[in-house]
């Protein structure tokens, strides 16, 4: 190659060339695969609903008990609860951080928040992404598109997965079970022999012993429109009860993502507003029957106070069903709830409940057959849900009632 220098300059020049070539290709196909692959984590926060929730954090062996909210929720915690309740709440990482989905987790329940990622950049194709892991336990998970983007939420249980898109799930993990239920959207199981079944509203699929069972249904919901995701004319009935100004009102607005029946109010003396639905079902032939809905109590005043009033009557939510017993007497089932302490000397029924201010709550009352097992339930006639008070605001969505044979 000395002897020859016309040689090693023509090594040198292609070499160059190539290079050059190489350089042309490679760095705009690098800031193209950037541009539409590169992502960021997304904002958690863990809402603590009844604590402490014992939460192992990213990287620390240990778990630590937490009884107030946390926004700082990295990928790899644990959280797990006993006796108690939290949730997970998901928001994109960019501005306006809009929730894109929800994680309740129920009673002894283990989860794991295994990543939550976004694209970086807006021309990105792809989705918002989350995978959870669920231990044990039970788990109500909600997604939610964001700004035309999707939301894909993987969930890893012992003996499978399920990939859910926008809608409303719930996820149980017992033993050698696990059940995914459809209440709204799309979801596909896939036990640990790759094997698949894709799941449609109101459907469930059981993974028990390595074989996936279904689709089955899912328990019958009494209740239509109880997501408010048209008119609220559209199954619910507004009424209002005051003899003075200012007026309440009850409508639709979206909060964190999702529809909501908003009950609002700002005077000093008493009024009640409320939606009713018409049920009229025989309950008779079914086990179990449980009312189940998210509830979030902004801001309540009565006098200065909060509570449900003097006689325990004026909660910010009330929810009454009217129903009819098996010896043909009419009867009704009420459950409020309120924030803040009331007056020292007022009444509160055992129906009633505090819940932390400005967050949403997950209820479920159980199964109703059981709790009515002295005047069992032939008939439910009809659903209330209203707010009673001087100042509220406060807000419900997810309103079901499920009936299981």
């Amino acid at each position: 190659m000395r002897n020859n220098p016309e040689r090693l300059a023509w090594v040198v020049l292609l070499m160059s060339f190539f290079t050059c070539v190489g350089l042309t290709v490679a760095v705009p196909l690098g800031i193209r695969y950037y541009v539409l692959y590169a992502d960021v984590g997304q904002n958690v926060s863990l809402e603590v609903q009844r604590g402490p929730l014992r939460v192992t954090l990213a990287g620390r062996g240990a778990p630590v008990a937490i009884a107030e909210d946390r926004y700082d929720i990295a990928e790899r915690t644990i959280v797990a609860t006993d006796s108690t309740a939290g949730r997970l709440v998901i928001r994109v990482p960019h501005a306006g951080s809009s929730v894109i989905a929800t994680a309740q987790l129920y009673d002894n329940t283990e989860v794991v928040l295994s990543s939550a990622r976004s694209p970086r950049f807006s021309t990105s194709p792809l989705p918002h992404k989350v995978a959870l892991e669920v231990r044990a336990g039970r788990v109500r998970i909600n997604v939610s598109n964001n700004d035309g983007r999707p939301t894909v939420v993987e969930v890893h249980m012992p003996y499978g997965e399920t990939r859910l898109t926008a809608g409303s799930y719930e996820v149980k993990v017992n033993g050698t079970t696990m059940e995914v239920t459809v209440r709204d959207g799309q979801a596909d199981v896939i036990d640990n022999a790759e094997h698949l079944m894709p799941l449609g509203p109101a459907e469930r699929a059981i993974v028990e012993y390595g074989k996936i069972v279904g689709p089955l249904p899912a328990a019958r919901n009494l209740v239509s429109n109880g997501d408010f995701q048209t008119l609220l004319e559209n199954g619910w009935t507004r009424y209002h009860e005051q003899k003075e100004e200012p007026p309440a009102s009850v409508s639709i607005v979206t909060d964190e993502g999702r529809e909501t029946a908003a009950f609002y109010r700002d005077g000093s003396n008493h009024a009640e507003v409320g939606i009713w639905q018409e049920i009229n079902y025989d309950v008779r032939d079914f086990t179990s029957l449980e009312l189940h809905l998210a509830v979030h109590v902004v801001s309540e005043n009565i006098a200065g106070f909060g509570g449900c009033g003097t006689l325990s009557s004026e909660c910010p939510i009330i929810l009454l069903i009217d129903y009819k017993d098996i010896y043909g007497t009419d009867r009704q089932w009420r459950h409020g709830f309120y924030i803040g302490e009331p007056a020292s000397d007022w009444l509160l029924h055992p129906w009633t409940e505090q819940v932390p201010p400005g967050s949403w709550r997950t209820y479920d009352s159980g199964n109703l057959v059981e709790e009515l097992a002295d005047a069992p339930p032939a008939i439910i006639k009809r659903l209330t849900i209203y707010a009673s008070g001087h100042s509220f605001h406060a807000m419900v969505t997810e309103v079901e009632l499920l009936a299981q044979e």
